[in-house]
């Protein structure tokens, strides 16, 4: 024997410190033997052979050493491990129970109590056979990873699941238990046990399984080099056991479900109730889903968009910013609502395919937009985005974000809401059903108030314009082809102006001309005698609108683009009352009901259809269905965009785009939004004119102005001061202001845009002035009264 191999056996310092012996390897024979020596011995036996063979050991001494190791080994593995394990269980069972441990297996709510559960059975089933080391190894959300729980301490992540890699990871892909004789020996696991163990031997893992067949978690059990391998009995024993485990689980898994199938029936039944307590309020349906929905997979966020298959759009009014109300519930926001193209990002593509989209890591998807987090300094990290499905396709996309544990959204989670998203459509149908008839009662009211009112005009009069439309060149107001036009001295020929506005752009064979006649007479007709938003009005911004387009020869405006504005522009403020959108709003009026943004101008683009669609008044009848739709579109789009509260965020887009270089009238939203600002320039067109037509102009709007103040006080309401007559006074003060904050900016960036416009930003400083002059004469004559 080598000197190094005496010195371990009289105690002295390994040369194989690596090498551990097991608690469990203790024998009288061997007792001076350091426990360095046994290990190295159980893993290299052929040592202990070539000693005895050819040391002077007798036959006679190593048959008494074989016999006596033979009852060895039968008594450990019978009686002694027998009893050992027997009264371990005993005593385990005596403190808590064999059936309060099922019942904690059972009532088992959250998946990390679970898994305690289970370390719990693999410890006793340890005991029972011996084993070194138990280890319970769980399969993350992701499905991919296997991590090892211990109790009180987090997952720690061993690894990806898969064949040629560790035990735990191939029966976690092969879901069938394994008895290891010699692992080292096996190829199929050539990185041994998941931490690198390499005391362990023999290895028996028994796979968990959920009743869908996935691998919920691995028992692991191992024994060193010194032991001997686990046994037929060891392996049958645990395996049933466990089979009594996997049933426990699905059991869970089943009373899991059925929790959310109680949760989703009082969920329905919650619905049902504000359904029919307030039939029309989809804001507070809205409200119970998104709640429920976070509740139910323990999102952080979550966002409801709703399917405009009519404008082919997405859009949200409630938002979940993540504040709480005093009850610690979700508190969710009504505000402006947001549209998008129903193709559009992440919502849009589950609307579109109807499939849902799990994203474990939001920044490696191409699909996530990480702006959004910039702005609101929130870090998104998973999503699950779950279309809501009626029978004519997706009506609705829920999307969310953050799962609360700092996992994944699991597949569980889409089943759960898969069951949920039923109840969800079915109130959303019914709630939609219930708010179209309602729209449609407030449409009728509309409609019988435009009928008493208004009438088409008369064949008599569509005749005599037909016959004298062209009118002669001495009639045609000197002006005519400046900015400077004032309509106010022409009512009775604004029909032929218009007309010959229509053919000076398009030729006069384009349109008929009967049809033409008969439009334009109609909505000279639909115009209310109110002060200022009148007929004479809607002429100017058609007429200024006509002058932008054909002076602005360095842009090339489509023949969809100059129709649409110049129909659009002589009807946008068609059937107008005299009272702002904020009147509508505060008087609760049927077109507040009936419109959510942009009251009045939306009203005015849907009058503006009506009359399209009379009878003799369809003037693109000779296009095609798409170009009637796109004109259609523009139309709408030009009218809206009359909306001055619209104006800021548009002029200030443009102004960006104008001081960066940036602006291209080949990108589609580049054109848009100058067609919008054309339009908002054409509407204040009256500022820029010459002083007499703007201050006429400024009398007819304030009073229109006053008498709403004035109804806003018989309801007990106190107008701004701008609509209170009592304060006239200020009338220039007020307009020097509206000029400065509005008008100069607003003529400054169409002129850099169109610059054949100038005039305009010309006339409004030369108004501004005027109006200062005023203000001047006011406070002069003040103080001198004073004096």
């Amino acid at each position: 024997m080598s000197s190094p191999f005496r010195s371990l056996l009289s105690g002295g310092r390994s040369p194989l410190p690596r090498f551990r012996a097991s608690d469990r390897w203790t024998s009288k024979s061997f007792k001076g033997i350091s426990n360095q020596v046994k290990e190295y011995i159980a893993r290299y036996p052929s040592v202990l052979e070539d000693f005895l063979l050819h040391s002077n050991v007798s036959a006679e001494y190593l048959q008494d050493v074989l016999v006596k190791k033979t009852k060895a080994i039968k008594k450990n593995n019978s009686v002694y491990k027998q009893k050992r394990a027997a009264s371990y269980i005993i005593k385990y069972s005596s403190e808590i129970g064999i059936e309060e441990l099922c019942h904690r297996i059972i009532t088992s709510s959250k998946d990390d109590e679970l898994c305690v559960r289970i370390y719990e059975i693999c410890q006793i089933i340890g005991h029972k056979v011996d084993s070194d080391v138990d280890r319970l190894y769980v399969t993350r959300p992701n499905g991919v990873d296997l991590a090892l729980f211990e109790p009180e301490k987090k997952f720690k992540i061993v690894g990806p699941v898969g064949r040629q890699l560790t035990v735990s990871a191939h029966v976690a892909v092969e879901k069938k238990a394994l008895n290891i004789m010699d692992l080292p020996q096996d190829s199929r696991f050539p990185k041994g046990i998941a931490l690198g163990d390499d005391t362990a031997h023999h290895v028996m893992a028994i796979p968990v399984l959920l009743d869908d067949g996935r691998c919920f978690a691995v028992a692991e059990f191992s024994r060193g080099w010194t032991e001997s391998c686990f046994t037929n009995e060891d392996f049958e024993l645990t395996n049933a056991i466990f089979s009594w485990v996997n049933a426990c689980v699905q059991k869970i898994n089943i009373n899991k479900m059925m929790r959310i199938q109680e949760a989703l029936n009082d969920f329905l039944l919650e619905t049902t109730k504000v359904m029919f307590d307030d039939m029309y309020n989809i804001d507070q349906l809205i409200n119970h889903i998104m709640i429920f929905t976070k509740n139910l997979v323990s999102a952080d966020r979550c966002a409801l968009f709703l399917v405009d298959d009519e404008r082919g759009e997405l859009f949200a009014d409630i938002f979940d910013d993540g504040e709480k109300e005093d009850d610690g519930t979700t508190k969710l926001t009504k505000k402006s609502p947001i549209r998008f193209p129903k193709n559009k990002g992440i919502a849009g593509h589950v609307a579109e395919t109807g499939e849902i989209v799990n994203i474990k890591d939001a920044y490696k998807d191409d699909r996530f937009n990480p702006d959004i987090d910039k702005k609101t300094g929130y870090h998104t990290k998973n999503i699950l985005c779950m279309p809501i499905s009626g029978k004519q396709g997706v009506i609705g996309v829920v999307q969310m974000i953050n799962r609360i544990d700092g996992n994944y959204f699991t597949k569980d989670d889409e089943e759960s809401f898969k069951l949920f998203a039923v109840y969800c459509a079915l109130a959303l149908h019914y709630s939609r059903i219930y708010s179209i008839l309602t729209r449609k009662q407030n449409m009728y009211k509309v409609a019988m108030e435009v009928l008493e009112f208004h009438i088409s005009s008369t064949e008599e009069d569509v005749v005599t314009l037909k016959s004298e439309y062209r009118l002669p060149d001495e009639k045609i107001p000197a002006d005519f082809y400046t900015f400077d036009f004032c309509a106010y001295d022409y009512n009775e020929i604004l029909p032929h102006l218009y007309i010959k506005m229509i053919h000076n752009t398009f030729g006069d064979d384009r349109f008929k001309i009967d049809t033409l006649c008969r439009f334009t007479l109609t909505v000279r007709k639909n115009y209310r005698p109110v002060s200022y938003h009148n007929w004479e009005h809607a002429f100017h911004v058609a007429h200024a609108i006509w002058r932008m387009i054909i002076t602005s020869k360095g842009k090339k405006f489509t023949f969809h683009e100059k129709i649409a504005l110049l129909v659009g522009a002589i009807c946008h403020d068609i059937d107008h009352r005299g009272y702002n959108n904020d009147f509508m709003k505060k008087m609760d009026l049927p077109l507040a009901a009936l419109y959510s943004s942009s009251i009045m101008e939306s009203h005015h683009y849907h009058q503006t259809i009506t009359i399209l669609h009379a009878e003799g008044h369809d003037m693109f009848e000779f296009m095609t269905a798409d170009e009637h739709k796109v004109v259609i579109d523009k139309i709408r789009h030009v009218i809206i965009a009359t909306d001055l509260a619209l104006y800021f965020g548009n002029q200030k887009y443009l102004e960006n785009l104008l001081e960066n270089n940036e602006f291209d009238m080949n990108l589609k939203e580049h054109r848009e939004a100058l067609l919008s600002l054309m339009m908002t320039g054409a509407d204040l067109c009256a500022v820029p004119k010459p002083w007499e037509t703007q201050k006429h102009t400024a009398e007819c709007l304030y009073e229109e102005f006053w008498i709403q103040g004035d109804k806003e006080k018989e309801r007990g309401l106190q107008p701004v001061r701008m609509m209170d007559r009592l304060y006239r006074e200020e009338i220039p003060k007020q307009q020097v202001g509206f000029i400065n904050f509005i008008c100069l900016p607003l003529y400054t960036t169409l002129s850099a845009l169109l610059p054949e416009t100038q005039p305009l930003l010309d006339g409004s400083n030369r108004i501004k002035e005027c109006w200062e002059m005023v203000t001047r004469e006011h406070m002069t004559r003040r103080n001198t009264l004073c004096f």
